[in-house]
């Protein structure tokens, strides 16, 4: 059994000093900085996310529940949880599923629940992780190393 983390530096003789909890309570993701970075380093002029955009995306990061699993709560209570409007949030949410940093997984009546491209967070261990990636296509991110921008609908490559 391991021993619960301790404060680094001396202790006084008869205080036991002072212990930190661990710091997985419950569901945890490995994100991908380079890729969260590359997102994060593009000026919205140029087709990046505004912050409001942004602030959205990395809170669909930290409340994914689970491995391939969507973030089952209703617009109205992301949109209080993330300081936006509904309608706004309807709005960044579309923008994020074109560029593929979001998928709807799951229907409901007219609410739809969304997860994370596993490109940029995954809770699956390293084998699992590699086999989901490969059924999803790549998000569109310029900037990042090895990013080829495809064609537009209705252009020519």
């Amino acid at each position: 059994m391991a021993r619960p983390a301790q404060q680094a530096g001396p202790s006084e003789p008869g205080r036991e000093p002072p212990r930190a909890r661990f710091g997985y309570i419950s569901g945890y993701s490995t994100v991908d900085n380079t890729r969260l970075e590359a997102l994060a380093a593009i000026p919205p002029k140029k087709g990046g996310l505004t912050d409001r955009e942004f602030r959205v995306f990395g809170w669909f990061v930290g409340a994914t529940p689970g491995p391939d699993q969507p973030v089952m709560k209703t617009t109205a209570q992301i949109a209080e949880r993330t300081g936006t409007s509904p309608d706004a949030l309807g709005r960044i949410v579309r923008k994020l599923v074109k560029r593929r940093l979001l998928f709807c997984v799951e229907e409901f009546g007219r609410q739809r629940f969304y997860k994370v491209s596993p490109y940029f967070a995954s809770q699956q261990e390293a084998i699992d992780q590699r086999s989901t990636i490969r059924a999803y296509n790549p998000p569109d991110i310029p900037g990042l190393p090895g990013f080829e921008p495809r064609p537009v609908k209705g252009e020519l490559a």
